[in-house]
């Protein structure tokens, strides 16, 4: 391999038999070896680091912690990142029944490592909004599963803000829909489809038109057609890969869905204190 290296001016690029040429490297690149080289230079600094290691001291300009400020990574805050769609993660010892499968899904956000409480399930609770927010309202970050009327298929989104029942758009690039086509959630891998079009308008937290992930993304329990459920993908959530517009088997738009189930963090509800004009969420047990 040609060896390599880097002045202030260009990157010498070793050829062999002692050749070497000179590459033009970009203006940034330049700018940092001159910072190096200003320091190799009897120490000498220029007036900016001399002043910011006078104030915070010399390791400031040492450590990729500037200032003591750790820089961000999806591993630290997974949910400033899209949805991960080809990692899943591992069931927690806690996990029963279908949950152990559900928690693939779950890989890089907030309840990866949770146990996870059932709150709401229509088989019980009804097909209605009212029972919806009664059960789901201030939950958190909630996991929806949906298997569809006459079909093997399963459908889904994760919620990573929650439903609070505002009036309000719920933003969040960490949001996502989800799919088992055959329904075979023990032995296949569900197709997850990101949000798209940035973060807003990730989930429509309008009580009055049911639920919704996007405008369109994914729709049902709207008043008066509870049962119903349509799908609309490209413009808030990624298409199909096989380029599908929708989310149902055989690129249906709406279907019936059989049963609908909320999986929330087993940790309980989530409190919301103003704290100026900001209000902050936490949970007691915090």
């Amino acid at each position: 391999m040609a060896s390599q290296r880097i002045t202030r001016y260009g990157r010498y690029v070793g050829i062999g038999h002692g050749q070497c040429s000179l590459k033009p490297v970009s203006r940034r690149s330049r700018r940092v070896v001159a910072r190096q080289s200003s320091k190799n230079n009897d120490g000498e600094m220029d007036l900016i680091e001399k002043l910011v290691g006078k104030i915070f001291g010399r390791q400031a300009l040492e450590t990729d912690e500037s200032f003591g400020l750790k820089r961000m990574n999806a591993e630290d805050t997974p949910e400033l990142y899209p949805a991960t769609v080809d990692e899943f993660a591992e069931p927690l010892p806690e996990d029963t029944g279908d949950v152990r499968y559900y928690r693939k899904l779950l890989k890089n956000t907030q309840l990866e490592r949770i146990p996870l409480e059932l709150v709401f399930d229509s088989d019980k609770d009804g097909f209605s909004m009212e029972s919806f927010g009664q059960k789901v309202y201030t939950m958190g970050a909630s996991l929806v599963v949906a298997t569809i009327k006459d079909s093997n298929a399963i459908v889904g989104g994760y919620n990573p803000r929650g439903w609070i029942g505002l009036n309000e758009d719920r933003d969040s690039i960490a949001a996502f829909l989800f799919t088992w086509p055959d329904g075979n959630i023990s032995s296949s891998m569900p197709i997850k489809l990101q949000k798209v079009g940035g973060y807003a308008m990730a989930v429509m937290d309008y009580p009055s038109e049911g639920i919704r992930f996007g405008p369109d993304g994914l729709k049902f329990l709207a008043p008066g057609r509870e049962g119903i459920a349509t799908s609309r993908l490209g413009s808030y959530y990624a298409r199909m890969p096989d380029g599908s517009k929708s989310i149902f088997p055989n690129g249906e738009k709406s279907v019936e869905f059989e049963r609908v189930q909320v999986y929330v963090s087993s940790q309980g509800p989530e409190t919301y204190n103003l704290d100026g004009i900001i209000w902050k969420t936490g949970r007691n047990s915090e």
